[in-house]
């Protein structure tokens, strides 16, 4: 049986990730967190994963956790409370290419991203990192798989919760304008992690660009009233300039950055292909009718 080890297993997307191959069985699952005693982490082990310390500070720190195992799946992390979020970033990843290519990993599948800031003259140091990582890996012969995950669903229950704006009427900051944004939910990113891992033969060498759904932001709000009367939820139309200026945390302008370049980036998703990895993925109609007492929590915080 392969040895997949899941860097970070204990936040999302590798959570996730390390449970739908869990649910396979056809893996050696090895879970590797930063908190072993997290309840992630304890929940993984309950669930028959081998949950190994995970030190990302140098290639020594990954020596466990890599140790032995054939295939891998990570995921880095923006930390926009850095000096330098983007180089911080890269740095990581690097480290964890360094790491899977001097353990002779046969194939690394990880969140990768596309170099906003090159083709379009704007940053989006998330993705322009995941991008700069993606290349070193080409560099250095790694075989790989990146996954691109646009924007999920669960967003309406945090950072993009609709706002109230008057009785029963709610509003969603999203500044795509009528261009279709393409959307999953994050339940559905591990089973595509899985399906990529069973089939290396197919899809090592591949970008696969997620998508289950590709709607304008008035739809998402028409259909989030459709199942959620009589409340009513509408598209604010929110400029770029007022969305950057109005959102609460350090990473405004990147996140307006992701958005202007979802609206400008001219290459589509491939729904069918997201659909052959994983037939069951939720629309977004499906998440919603099976996510209304979240979302209505989500509302009422």
């Amino acid at each position: 049986m392969e040895q997949v080890v899941v860097l970070g297993a204990e936040e999302e997307p590798g959570y996730g990730a390390a449970l739908a191959l869990l649910r396979d069985g056809g893996f050696h699952v090895c879970a590797a967190a930063t908190d072993p005693g997290s309840p992630q982490a304890q929940n993984l082990g309950c669930a028959g994963a081998q949950v190994l310390p995970f030190h990302l500070n140098s290639t020594t720190g990954l020596q466990g956790a890599l140790s032995g195992a054939h295939k891998c799946f990570f995921a880095t992390r923006t930390d926009f409370t850095k000096p330098d979020p983007l180089q911080s970033e890269i740095s990581q990843g690097y480290l964890i290419a360094d790491a899977c290519k001097q353990h002779g990993i046969g194939h690394v599948v990880f969140e990768g991203g596309q170099h906003v800031q090159r083709h379009f003259g704007f940053p989006m140091r998330s993705m322009d990192a995941k991008a700069c990582i993606s290349d070193y890996m080409d560099e250095i012969g790694l075989r790989k798989t990146q996954i691109l995950i646009p924007f999920l669903y669960e967003s309406f229950l945090t950072t993009f919760s609709p706002k109230p704006a008057g009785p029963n009427l709610y509003k969603i900051d999203i500044p795509m304008g009528d261009t279709p944004m393409d959307s999953i939910s994050l339940s559905d990113v591990g089973p595509v992690v899985t399906a990529i891992l069973k089939n290396s033969h197919k899809w090592a060498g591949k970008s696969c660009h997620l998508s289950a759904n590709r709607l304008p932001v008035s739809e998402y709000a028409e259909t989030l009233t459709n199942y959620l009367a009589p409340r009513v939820f509408q598209d604010s139309r929110i400029s770029l300039k007022k969305f950057v200026e109005s959102y609460k945390g350090e990473a405004g302008q990147d996140i307006g950055n992701m958005f202007e370049f979802w609206r400008k980036d001219s290459r589509r998703r491939n729904a069918a292909e997201m659909f052959e990895l994983f037939s069951d993925a939720k629309k977004f109609s499906h998440w919603v009718s099976t996510s209304q007492d979240s979302i209505i929590t989500a509302l009422e915080k």
